[in-house]
């Protein structure tokens, strides 16, 4: 995959919030569970969705968030309130917290970051037939197109900047309601000094047909990528 690594994920040892200028990372499967811990709000939005692997993706990433944050907060984890304002970037509304954190699913994974300050992330299955040119003139700059169109596998380039941009927009809070044309994620820029100074990417990968794309402020620091099926257990 165009500029990204492989990282090891690790089991933790222990989960705590003193985790200073760090970044986590977890990783968890999608697969079918016994979903305890939504609440009667999750439970209804997972029920309106059509498909069987929607709606488990779905509730696999909303239970998986709140058993991790429980074990930051040390509270049970149905006694966390999320936001749902629809549009917003999700964040704690109690136990009042300084965690900021950010989730993404797609196809078998979904990927949760979590930091003391402001951060984005976006995971998405490589597909060679979705038709990308369409989308090249409307949402990509000149050096974004060019980067896709000459690159040796130009759909696997055109998501390796799609999950740039939509982590950089979700780490603004913004979402892809931005013109994303004017979201330069692009190693080489343009970038300007305040976007240099405030924000950084990291892409990676989570096998070769699943890129990812963290965006963090620069006052963070240090990435840790963790296995998070261990919670289950």
């Amino acid at each position: 995959m165009i500029g990204s690594v492989q990282p090891l994920f690790q089991k933790p040892d222990h989960i705590s919030w003193d985790t200073g200028n760090d970044i986590h990372v977890w990783k968890f499967p999608v697969m079918p569970a016994n979903f305890y811990f939504l609440n009667d709000e999750e439970k209804i939005v997972a029920q309106r969705f059509r498909f069987d692997e929607d709606r488990v993706r779905f509730s696999v990433g909303r239970q998986s968030l709140r058993l991790l944050l429980s074990r930051y907060l040390s509270v049970q984890p149905l006694d966390i309130v999320l936001s749902s304002e629809k549009k917003q970037k999700p964040f704690i509304i109690s136990p009042s917290s300084r965690i900021h954190f950010n989730i993404s699913h797609s196809g078998g994974w979904v990927l949760i970051a979590v930091a003391i300050e402001e951060l984005g992330i976006d995971i998405e299955i490589t597909d060679e037939d979705f038709s990308y040119r369409e989308l090249l003139s409307e949402h990509f700059n000149p050096e974004e197109e060019d980067f896709i169109t000459r690159a040796m596998n130009p759909a696997e380039a055109f998501f390796y900047l799609w999950t740039r941009k939509e982590a950089l927009t979700k780490a603004w809070g913004t979402g892809l309601q931005e013109n994303l044309k004017n979201v330069h994620v692009l190693d080489s820029g343009p970038w300007t000094d305040a976007q240099k100074k405030t924000w950084k990417i990291e892409s990676f990968i989570i096998s070769s047909n699943y890129p990812a794309a963290l965006a963090y402020s620069s006052k963070l620091e240090h990435i840790f990528y963790f296995e998070g099926d261990g919670l289950y257990l």
